[in-house]
């Protein structure tokens, strides 16, 4: 499997060693709590496939949570409305 940081590097190959964004090159460095280890990992050390599960399991879960609020919101305005 291959990491993110060595994508990057990949890149740079295909971009003339154009710099990495410092963006980017800050995300590789954030830090992210890792389930299977149980502790934290840096993004860039990341498997790639282990980053896009990450991702997709974390916006399942902010759906979710839009999906709790606006049914709250929704009974709010109605107890609102009836009064």
């Amino acid at each position: 499997m291959t990491i993110i940081r060595d994508l990057i590097e990949i890149e740079k190959v295909f971009t003339k060693n154009k710099k990495t964004p410092c963006d980017i090159a800050e995300f590789l460095e954030d830090e992210t709590y890792s389930e299977s280890k149980g502790e934290d990992i840096k993004n860039g050390d990341m498997h790639l496939s282990h980053y896009i599960r990450r991702q997709l399991k974390d916006e399942r879960e902010d759906d979710e949570t839009i999906k709790k609020l606006n049914q709250k919101i929704r009974r709010l305005r109605e107890l609102i409305l009836d009064q």
